[in-house]
């Protein structure tokens, strides 16, 4: 059963800044004019849309960046070693906890990155035909897909614009479709083999198996598409899952007290029987104390190896996953689902698994698949959340696990499975009080 727990909500004010420049004019003694906001007819034509669209995957990037280091926690794609600081795992999310007062960023983010996406394309196609340009407008509708997307599968409930709080996050999935299915008809290319990868993602998050398998199976062999992250020596543009657990000033994650530590484990100090989750032995320890463990051997994750570092929004193997647990789940064919699942591991180079028996065998085997092919993309949280409210059969990873004991396995005493509304939209948002707050919570 899935339990709805009603929580108190974090206060922080989560607002949107309106498209505008801002110019600034210095004087030779020194004095600064702010002229005000530039006019928006100024910059909204043929010629400046593209940037527009560039900032829309901007905030799509600094928005997944913030969601997918948080939840890698939550879900133990990795263990808190200590830190609690800017890009620290604070002592509520290493027990497993997404407290109210602690995710505005995550919300914040995401909705400025879909007001922005939004904002794109509406002006855009305000602009007379002749001055449209199709691969502009496909992408910006993309990154619209990709955005609601990850609201859909992360925040708890949907809340548009100052609205009411809708009972899950589903229109945001439904929204992705849409936007996706527009980039895939505007768009060409990448652009549009991204649409369709990411719609059939959202398709799978509304259980709507035929059009998803629909979709996943049009993606063809090696194809991937990233969110793009910069090393110029900002944190905020780099990869956070990177910076959080590099060696300065950081460290504040490692792969120990993971199943990845046990699945792949180190000969010589590197882990990389399986290249697809590589970690190291550093030698070093964490930052600080953890509540658990006291002090942690600091063992980084060596998939994302510097700042800017790319993180994958679809994948040619997360379509064949889809399409894989579709046979077990629906089809009812788990030697079709395992040839599938061996395929992507032969292509890796790891060893194959024999066919099991029962449905609930093969599926434990999916979702290790999973988490080895998505490990540290914003994924495995919601994965959870979908296969616990549907009741899908198969065990996780025993470190993925919920111990209930801080001292033993995971460490995580409770599993949160997606963000909650935080209180600053509470406090802003006159449609809204915190009994209509809600978190999903494992059990």
């Amino acid at each position: 059963m899935t339990r709805i727990n009603y929580k108190a909500a974090p206060r922080h004010l989560a607002r949107f800044m309106s498209l505008g420049l801002v110019m600034a004019a210095a004087s030779c003694d020194t004095q600064v004019i702010n002229p005000g906001p530039t006019d928006a007819r100024l910059i909204v034509d043929g010629a400046a849309t593209e940037a527009l669209v560039n900032g829309a995957g901007r905030s799509l990037a600094d928005a997944l960046n913030w969601i997918a280091y948080t939840s890698a926690a939550v879900s133990r794609e990795v263990h808190p070693s200590g830190s609690t600081g800017s890009f620290g795992i604070t002592p509520e999310q290493q027990r497993g906890e997404l407290l109210f007062d602690q995710v505005a960023g995550q919300w914040s983010r995401a909705h400025q990155a879909r007001f922005l996406a939004d904002e794109a394309i509406r002006r855009i196609e305000d602009l007379d035909p002749a001055d449209r340009d199709a691969d502009v407008l496909a992408t910006a509708y993309l990154y619209a897909g990709y955005t609601s997307r990850l609201l859909g599968e992360q925040m708890c409930q949907a809340v548009y614009d100052g609205g009411p709080a809708e009972a899950n996050s589903d229109s945001h999935l439904t929204n992705a479709i849409a936007y996706f299915t527009q980039a895939a008809a505007i768009g060409s290319g990448d652009v549009a083999t991204a649409a369709v990868a990411g719609r059939a993602a959202a398709h799978v998050m509304l259980d709507n198996w035929a059009s998803a398998v629909a979709d996943a199976s049009t993606i063809p062999a090696g194809f991937s598409y990233d969110a793009q992250y910069f090393s110029i020596g900002d944190d905020n543009q780099a990869n956070r899952i990177y910076v959080a657990g590099k060696a300065e000033p950081y460290k504040a994650h490692s792969q120990l007290f993971t199943w990845i530590a046990e699945y792949n484990p180190e000969t010589g100090g590197v882990a990389d029987t399986d290249p697809r989750v590589s970690w190291r032995v550093s030698g070093e320890n964490g930052d600080a104390a953890s509540a658990c463990c006291g002090v942690i051997p600091w063992n980084p994750q060596t998939k994302y190896t510097s700042d800017d570092a790319n993180i994958e929004l679809s994948s040619y193997e997360e379509m064949q996953l889809i399409i894989a647990e579709n046979e077990i789940t629906n089809n009812n064919d788990i030697a079709a689902g395992m040839a599938i699942i061996n395929a992507l591991r032969t292509a890796a180079g790891v060893a194959t698994e024999a066919v099991p028996a029962t449905e609930a065998e093969a599926m434990t085997l999916l979702k290790r698949e999973h988490a080895i092919e998505m490990w540290l993309e914003g994924r495995r949280l919601p994965a959870m959340r979908r296969w616990y409210v549907n009741n899908v059969p198969g065990d996780l990873q025993p470190l993925e696990e919920i111990s209930g004991d801080e001292a033993v396995g995971s460490h995580l005493l409770t599993r949160d499975l997606c963000f909650p509304i935080p209180e600053g939209e509470v406090d802003t948002n006159p449609n809204i009080s915190e009994s209509d707050v809600i978190t999903i919570t494992e059990s």
